[in-house]
């Protein structure tokens, strides 16, 4: 099961872990306003206090009366005012409470690092001799001299800070997230834990806030990649010239007897001194569309190699990002699919200023279960991608189904682009489908050769 999957059950456990709870003893849910938009959720009223205090109390009394000891009438007096007096500090310990979590960015990419900045205000005359925090954050993303700790029952990181705050006293504290796993990262929300000064109450809430940090993969460079700087996705002139737009001209040619007079080009006729007509670009534009197979062995129900797999990602990641500086317009399509969802992921190529941070934002959160074959899947959307679209097929295997349905594609006059992360070549021809075969990107990687073996048997 991948890690988007496994949060999004952890989180649906927690919250019916609440639930039991609060039925089971019977908390009351209250929601406290404080200045400065600070919510809490109060889950729990926690106590050392018991009838037994009253008791004593009362008994002090007695005895200090029919002895006439002022001693145990004083005794007597002191505790009865501790117990009123720790019980309003409980009550108020909540109110004027603020604690924020800041990054100093919420998307990065693999590799890098973020600034964490936790921040609590006690905005209220009474100190909080004791606060303890345990938020929820990833486990995945470690933190500079911190460790976060798996909680078992919930399977989700929990990270834990004491703190001691005095009247409006305002404390922060500073961490760095290193950027080591692709993915959408939660945090929060925040179990708070305070109470008195002679802990004989305690008060649990729980923050509404919740953070997300998005992790992209990481982006090779052209050079990385080993593509050519010119046309690197093969020739880009569309090869059906069956319609023309007269509104993108690209150039002049010469006068053919077909020509109507609005496509002469007067000024051009004039300088050259014979007749010119505008060369218009096709309505078939040029674009690519992104196909990337998640799966890493040849039935992709057997299970995946993570390594091998983020690399094939950070492909697709890199080549979103390449098509996107040649100002094409570029699309994704993928047989994985996102946490919550049995969908396989689909967007046709655009223009729009945010097409490439959408694709990241898709490649990010991908999971590593595969939907279906990508041949499979390939034929299926066939009939609905546009046409004048080149293909760039991103695979970490090229088995002989995938390798026969694009050369079938192929041969239906699509543009093809194969970028395999295979150990070997592909073993067939295929005419008409430019095969770029990257080795070098995975040789780090230590692949059970076995485990392949014995899924393609």
């Amino acid at each position: 099961m991948s890690a988007g999957r496994n949060q999004t059950q952890s989180w649906r456990e927690v919250d019916s872990l609440v639930e039991e709870a609060q039925q089971k003893t019977g908390y009351r849910r209250m929601l406290h306003e404080f200045r400065g938009g600070g919510r809490y959720i109060d889950l729990e009223k926690d106590t050392q206090f018991s009838d037994a205090w009253v008791v004593l109390g009362i008994l002090l009394t007695l005895v200090g009366l029919a002895l006439n000891s002022r001693f145990l009438t004083a005794a007597a007096l002191s505790l009865f005012v501790i117990m009123m007096a720790s019980g309003a500090w409980s009550q108020l310990s909540l109110f004027g409470l603020h604690y924020r979590r800041q990054f100093s960015e919420t998307r990065a990419f693999l590799g890098e690092t973020i600034e964490l900045t936790l921040e609590v205000r006690n905005q209220k005359l009474l100190p909080l001799t004791w606060l303890d925090i345990t938020d929820v954050f990833s486990a995945t993303l470690p933190l500079d001299r911190s460790q976060v700790v798996i909680n078992r029952i919930t399977n989700l990181g929990e990270f834990r800070t004491f703190w001691m705050l005095g009247a409006f006293q305002r404390l922060t504290r500073h961490f760095t997230i290193q950027c080591a796993q692709r993915g959408y990262h939660t945090y929060g929300p925040a179990t708070i834990n305070t109470g008195d000064g002679f802990g004989l109450f305690s008060r649990k809430a729980l923050t509404s806030q919740r953070d997300c940090v998005i992790v992209y993969p990481r982006l090779y460079s052209m050079a990385e990649l080993r593509l050519p700087a010119k046309n690197p996705f093969g020739e880009r002139g569309s090869p059906l010239r069956l319609f023309e737009d007269p509104l993108r001209t690209v150039g002049i040619r010469e006068w053919q007897s077909g020509d109507s007079l609005r496509r002469v080009h007067w000024k051009a006729t004039a300088r050259h001194q014979q007749m010119l007509s505008r060369a218009y670009e096709p309505s078939e534009e040029p674009q690519a569309l992104i196909v990337l197979n998640v799966a890493t062995l040849t039935r992709h129900w057997l299970g995946n190699i993570p390594e091998l797999q983020e690399r094939a990602i950070s492909v697709a990641s890199s080549l979103a990002a390449l098509c996107t500086e040649l100002r094409l317009p570029v699309g994704l399509i993928a047989n994985g699919y996102l946490p919550g969802s049995d969908q396989s992921i689909s967007l046709l190529p655009g223009r729009s200023p945010n097409q490439l941070v959408r694709i990241l934002e898709l490649l990010a959160a991908i999971t590593a279960l595969a939907t279906q074959p990508i041949e499979k899947m390939i034929w299926h959307e066939a009939p609905r991608l546009p046409w004048g679209a080149t293909l760039l097929v991103v695979t970490a295997i090229a088995h002989d189904d995938l390798l026969a349905t694009l050369q079938d594609l192929s041969q239906a006059g699509r543009q093809i682009v194969l970028f395999t992360l295979a150990e070997e070549p592909p073993a067939r021809q295929l005419p008409g489908v430019l095969v770029y075969h990257l080795p070098h990107l995975v040789d780090d990687l230590i692949i059970p050769q076995k485990v392949i073996a014995d899924a393609a048997n």
